[in-house]
Parts: structure tokens; sequence; C-alpha cells
């Protein structure tokens, strides 16, 4: 499979939008809060200014939209992972900014620090229902402009990761995937929050662009499964899928690390939930080591041929129900040969200038086996 020509440029251009959008944002913050401020909510140093919008995901994120423009604009074989990575990302994004940003109030709150009827609020509700309806236009491009290769004209062939590369990278996405799950499961049965709190968000999001930590793992965990898949199998879209789970993963990691890092409770564990505390470390630990190694996996690729070969043709016979296919047809197999036809064999004909032989049938030679004829 490969992604049409027109669907690359338009998947582009709505990434470009994407870009914009987390990138006026990021700029929205560095202006409110300044590169000190925004670092030390990061890095966990408090908890966050009202109304802030951005957390080092959205770093990931433009990287992802931005990376996927340039891939797409240039006929990058890898802009088809990379366009559903961004697009499924952005859409998730803007899904939660939505909601939460739609249903926040003073009595039944769903940020720790926001206040409606603010100029950043409601921006941020109205850009991000603008951006919920194009990233789902652009999934709906997407989907319908996969196409089947080789094509009938003549185009360079999707490359795949190498043998090596595809069975490392799905080893690696395979990991993430329990790790993943047993997380998810860990805090729905001992975190003691609701389905709404964990899912959805309400009362734990740090900023206005920020996802819910299990809606968060949720679309991780399909883009990885689907990313092993692919790798496993050595498809087309494994190198773009995995290379944008790598470059949206990295930066929160590296930014977790140096803030658990900085405040000393690197290696330390929760008292009253240790086992959450071992499934965070070893989630960290893949997504610091697992992203280079994805990146240089697939940094390189192959061809699935040599070069562009012709589709092969409907069969060219009649039978029940078999309709040729439009154009022309090629010519039979059988010609007659070339030049004048040989004249039919018969009886002989007399010479010419014998006399005509009476009609009936001509009479037999004597001779020969049988009684003679008087």
């Amino acid at each position: 499979m490969a992604l049409a020509k027109g669907a690359r440029i338009t998947g582009g251009i709505f990434c470009l939008l994407f870009f914009l959008f987390t990138a006026c944002w990021l700029v929205v913050d560095l202006g409110e809060f300044g590169i000190g401020g925004l670092w030390d909510s990061w890095t966990f140093q408090h908890s966050g200014g009202t109304n802030q919008v951005t957390t080092p995901f959205h770093v990931g994120l433009a990287l992802v939209q931005l990376a996927a423009v340039f891939t797409a604009f240039a006929g990058q074989r890898v802009a088809g992972g990379l366009l559903a990575v961004a697009t499924t990302f952005t859409f998730a994004t803007a899904l939660q900014a939505v909601i939460s940003t739609g249903s926040h109030t003073s009595d039944e709150r769903w940020f720790v620090h926001a206040e409606n009827a603010t100029t950043t609020f409601d921006g941020v509700f109205v850009s991000s229902l603008g951006v919920l309806l194009l990233s789902f236009a652009a999934g709906v491009v997407l989907l319908t402009g996969m196409r089947s290769w080789p094509r009938a004209k003549p185009s360079d062939p999707p490359v795949r990761p190498t043998r090596t590369a595809g069975t490392v990278a799905a080893l690696l996405l395979g990991a993430m995937v329990p790790a993943n799950l047993a997380w998810q499961i860990y805090l729905l049965t001992q975190g003691g929050g609701s389905f709404t709190t964990f899912y959805l968000g309400k009362g734990v999001l740090s900023s206005l662009l920020c996802m819910a930590p299990g809606w968060s793992a949720l679309v991780f965990l399909v883009l990885t499964a689907l990313a092993g898949v692919n790798s496993l199998m050595r498809g087309g879209a494994a190198r773009g899928l995995a290379i944008g789970l790598a470059v949206l993963s990295l930066p929160s990691a590296l930014v977790t690390l140096i803030a658990l890092a900085g405040n000393g409770a690197l290696f330390t564990l929760d008292d009253g939930m240790p086992g959450l505390s071992i499934l965070n470390a070893l989630q960290l630990l893949l997504d610091l080591l697992g992203s280079p190694a994805l990146l240089a996996l697939m940094a390189r690729g192959e061809p699935v041929a040599a070069a562009w070969y012709p589709p092969s043709l409907a069969p060219q016979f009649a039978g029940p129900g078999f309709v040729p296919p439009p154009g022309p047809q090629a010519p039979p197999a059988w010609q007659p040969p070339a030049g004048p036809v040989p004249p039919v064999s018969g009886p002989p004909m007399p010479p010419v200038g014998a006399p005509p032989v009476p009609p009936g049938n001509p009479p037999s030679p004597q001779g020969g086996f049988g009684p003679p004829r008087y």
C-alpha cells in the first residue's frame, strides 16, 4: 500500500495548519510565563500557572507535525506514517480540549489552574474546535488516499524497513504495549480514581491542552500496537509510524528524566503505590532507550521491489459473468499466416483442354483389391 500524491499533499497542508496551532500556543505560553517559568512548571518545580496551555508533550507533537509537513511536500515515502501519527494525536488533543474547556466551570472544575471567560481560555476552546474538524477531515483524506502498489501508472516502489530493523523495532514496540496495558490496569484497579478522572481528566488536568492520562495512554497503545504489527510485517507505513512515535515520546521522556533527577526522585519508590513507581520507571526507560533506537533502525529502508512493474491484468477470455476491461484488447494468440491462402483440398480437376467429366461419381480405377467393374 502507498499514499496517493494528492492525499499526501493535502495531508501536508493539514499538518501545516496543525503545526501552526501547536506552535502558536507554545509561543503564547512563552510570552505569558517566560522560559524560566515554563521550564519550572514542566520540571515540577511548581504546579503551573493559571491558564497555562502546553506541556512538554506539545513540543514533541509540534516536531512530528513539522516533520510530516516536510516529508509530505518532499515526496518522501516515510510521510504516510508521520501524517497518520500527527493527525491522530492532533485529533485526540483537540477532542480533549473541546470537552474539558467546554465543561469547565467554577463549580465543576476540570483543570487544576484555569479560569474560564478569559481570552486564553476561550481562544483554546474555539481554536481546538476548528482543529478537531480539520483533523477529522485529514483522517478521512488519508484513509481514502491509500492505494495498492503497483499501479498502472509507473511510480517509485514503497520503502519498507530492512529485515533486521523490522524485527528489532517490532520487539521494542511489542514491549511497550504490555507495559502500557499494565500501567492502565494498575491505575484503574489500585489508583483509587474514577473512570472520568482517568480517561477524561476531570479535576486533574494541568494545562488547557493537556490530555487525560488514560486517554493519552489509550491513543499511544493503539498506535504502538499498529506500528509493531507493521514493523513485524515490514509494511510500507512501519517506518513513518515508528519514527513519529519516537519523536513524539522523546521530549517528554527527557524532561521527565531531568525533573526526577533534579527533585531527587529518580530512584525512589512511592510508599503508597510502589507498583506504579516501577511501571513508571519501566515506561520511562523504554521511551528513553527505545525512541533513539527506533530512530536509528528506521532511518534507512529498502524498496519493496527493484523498480516499478506493471500490475497483472484480468484474464482475456470469455466466461460466465466475464466483463472485458475497458480499452483496446490484445489480439488473439493465433493469427493466420501472411500471404495468399492455399486452396482447400478436393477432387482433382481435369487438365486444361480435356473434355468435361459427366456428373456423378467418378469411376474407380481398375485393379487393386475387389471384383472388377463391368
